[in-house]
């Protein structure tokens, strides 16, 4: 399996549920890490998104609330494109 290794942003909330979400694979005897718990989150995610009815008006509505938050999401692109400023200028030295 080949991976890709990317730089993102991630919400102070979000990362609360990675890191327990880590902790909980941990505490089962699974050898995990943060990327391996914010990838299993995200393949749940899709799996339950695929499924018929899966999501109901509440949870859509809470995750668009999220997206129209403008000040977070300003934050977040913020941060990576600071972020995206550094690695150019460490690669160009």
């Amino acid at each position: 399996m080949s991976l890709i290794k990317k730089t993102v942003v991630i919400n102070p909330i979000i990362d609360s549920y990675i890191r327990k979400t880590w902790a909980i694979l941990i505490e089962k005897g699974k050898d995990a890490n943060y990327s391996s718990a914010l990838n299993f989150m995200l393949l749940i995610a899709i799996l339950e998104v695929l499924k018929e009815d899966s999501i109901t008006k509440n949870i859509r509505r809470l995750v668009w609330d999220f997206m129209e938050n403008r000040d977070t999401i300003k934050e977040l692109q913020t941060v990576d494109m600071l972020d995206m400023l550094e690695q150019k200028l460490n690669k160009s030295y």
